[in-house]
């Protein structure tokens, strides 16, 4: 369906295999590109890429003050591979296509149109955590995002089909997402809250079976957890030092934490925003103004989260926030566009190219820019 001037809808007929070829080669083109431009780069390890390379002798519950996960994915790969600029490249470039996979294998469960779909996939590359941060020197929140995508996933399933399983696989991806980014201990938390918001869903979380993703996702981060409690400076001194760094502002603490957080939020999300508005120009005000069950229960999880951020801010008097650091929770963000969209019912053939097409110019120059400047 799509709209006329008059604003009465009539059908037409596209081959959905022309409007599916461009983002698939999109990327396929991105990822080959971006693993060769890598190699090309040479072997000056960035700082991340420098500790995967020294922590990847043996598989250990800690490394430091990131969580293992990662690393442990790293040496992995590195007893096959060696240990190389190549093994980095692969690694990192394989862990953002699965995350782009499992996105949109979560979008065509719960959107109508295949297109659509699309949205959460090319809205993720478009976030500058992902084209830009990810290829200077993002390890662990990549490891990050790829487990958010397949929370996300596992979700939708369990909804689908509330089982032992679906249940207990979930516990166990929460669990992974704590082993690769603390902060990711506040997702299933705020899914908890949001679907309890949501009276269609509310099921899911008032059913014994959560028992069971409570224990196995204990089981699965357990070892760790024991291991950053005997180890908490290691585990946490680096990155709470940081978040206080700017505890000597004049501005009081609060509005500054406030602050530190809304400018983050916007730089997460502002361009995927854009670009989003731009493909879809005209019709912003319809896709805002639809609601879906699963609409509510993402935007309630991603709003949730903020406020718990924020709450987390003030307990630890922290007056620093960048966008790293809160960039896992918007993995989620295209998926909910892509939400609202289907939920206006509105279908505009030509705006997933337009989308495409932009993403696409955005990442390349970003590649471009990232390659360049590493030569000086």
């Amino acid at each position: 369906m799509t709209d006329t001037a008059n604003g009465s809808y009539v059908s037409i007929r596209r081959d959905p295999r022309l409007n599916a070829l461009l983002p698939v080669l999109l990327l396929s083109t991105y990822f080959t590109a971006s693993f060769i431009l890598r190699l090309l780069r040479g072997g000056d390890l960035a700082s991340d890429e420098a500790q995967q390379v020294a922590f990847s002798h043996a598989l250990q519950l800690g490394y430091g003050n990131q969580p293992p996960l990662y690393n442990w994915l790293f040496y992995c790969f590195s007893r096959l591979f060696g240990v190389s600029v190549a093994t980095l490249a692969f690694v990192k470039n394989a862990t953002l296509l699965a995350t782009c996979i499992f996105l949109g294998l979560a979008a065509r469960k719960i959107v109508t149109e295949r297109e659509t779909a699309w949205i959460s996939v090319l809205g993720f590359l478009s976030l500058p955590a992902v084209f830009l941060l990810s290829q200077r020197d993002l390890t662990h929140s990549v490891g990050a995002f790829a487990v958010v995508a397949i929370f996300l996933y596992v979700l939708v399933l369990m909804a689908e089909r509330p089982s032992s399983g679906s249940y207990a696989l979930l516990g166990a991806v929460a669990g992974m997402g704590f082993l690769a980014k603390y902060n990711f201990a506040i997702i299933p938390f705020a899914t908890a809250v949001a679907l309890l918001l949501e009276p269609g869903l509310r099921r899911l979380v008032l059913n014994w079976r959560l028992a069971v993703t409570i224990a196995v996702g204990l089981i699965v981060a357990g070892p760790h957890v024991y291991w950053a409690t005997t180890h908490l400076d290691a585990a946490t001194g680096n990155t709470l030092m940081e978040m206080r760094a700017a505890a000597r502002s004049a501005i009081p603490g609060q509005l500054n934490a406030a602050w530190q957080l809304v400018a983050s939020i916007i730089k997460c999300s502002a361009l995927t925003l854009a670009i989003f508005a731009a493909a879809y120009r005209g019709h912003i005000r319809t896709i805002f103004s639809a609601s879906s069950e699963w609409t509510r229960v993402i935007g309630r999880m991603l709003v949730i989260s903020m406020i718990l951020v924020f709450v987390i801010m003030l307990s630890l008097d922290a007056t620093l926030m960048r966008p790293k650091w809160i960039s896992i929770f918007f993995v989620a963000f295209p998926l909910y566009l892509a939400l609202k969209v289907d939920a206006a019912g509105i279908h505009v053939p030509e705006a997933i190219t337009r989308f495409t097409m932009v993403v696409g110019t955005v990442i390349f120059i970003s590649l471009g820019v990232v390659f360049a400047g590493s030569f000086h």
